[in-house]
């Protein structure tokens, strides 16, 4: 069975836009959340600098992930992010070990959906 792929984009945003930029990847990510192989996608920001976020992004394999990295499409939806941005890096990685918590039936602290490991069904 090929690896879920994690990409992870550290993302600095201009100055004061961190409210913009939380709106619009939301906006994108219920979208990208239907492409065939997309896993989950999560969005971090930084307590000390509300301009900073982190996405991770996890793709049934590399392969589907490289094919909607260098779509048209993918340029299409994040051309709003693009905008917002005054830094970004990413990084591409094979999970090889996922080890869920929560075994007291604890749910993430925000009760955020897009955080829950059902996919937002609790």
């Amino acid at each position: 069975m090929p690896a879920v792929v994690r990409a992870t984009l550290y993302m600095t945003v201009k100055e004061g836009r961190g409210p913009d930029f939380e709106r619009a990847w939301r906006a994108i990510a219920e979208q990208v959340k239907a492409v065939p192989g997309n896993v989950r996608q999560t969005l971090a920001r930084d307590p000390e600098d509300s301009d900073s976020f982190v996405v991770t992004s996890d793709w049934s394999d590399r392969e589907v992930f490289g094919e909607f990295e260098r779509s048209p499409e993918q340029d299409e939806l994040t051309a709003p992010l693009r905008e917002l941005r005054s830094s970004a890096r990413m990084t591409v990685h094979d999970v090889l070990i996922d080890i869920e918590g929560g075994a007291d039936g604890s749910k993430p602290p925000s009760g955020d959906p897009l955080l829950q490991t059902d996919g937002g069904a609790s």
